[in-house]
């Protein structure tokens, strides 16, 4: 038990210094996180990119684009992704709600025509 709990905590600690590790990379050049994990293509693509962003919308641009490397890098999941389910994930609870508040507006009148009844 404690040699599985001792080789989780290796796993994490490691994850966190090559996490780390990727995001000092990215602070030098855009899609360094990437290039670290082997995907050469996407990582060229995003230090070009990112570049661009730099040259075009200053240093926000170049945020996002190592923003999205990062992500890319940690979750495989670009930035883009993350934000769509972020919608998604708030889209559907607020429906949920309004379902739940509807249901209870009806039951709520149901109630009152039974005691008026």
């Amino acid at each position: 038990m404690t040699e599985n709990l001792n080789t989780v905590q290796q796993s994490n600690a490691s994850n966190v210094l090559a996490n780390g590790a990727k995001i000092f990379g990215e602070t030098i050049l855009p899609g360094a996180s990437l290039l670290l994990d082997g995907k050469f293509v996407n990582g060229a693509a995003h230090s070009v990119i990112g570049l661009g962003a730099r040259a075009a919308l200053g240093p926000i641009g170049l945020l996002l684009v190592c923003a999205d490397s990062f992500s890319k890098s940690v979750s495989d999941k670009f930035l883009w992704d993350h934000m769509s389910d972020a919608y998604k994930f708030t889209t559907e609870k607020r429906a949920a709600a309004k379902a739940a508040k509807e249901e209870a507006k009806a039951a709520a009148a149901a109630e009152a025509a039974v005691t008026t009844a």
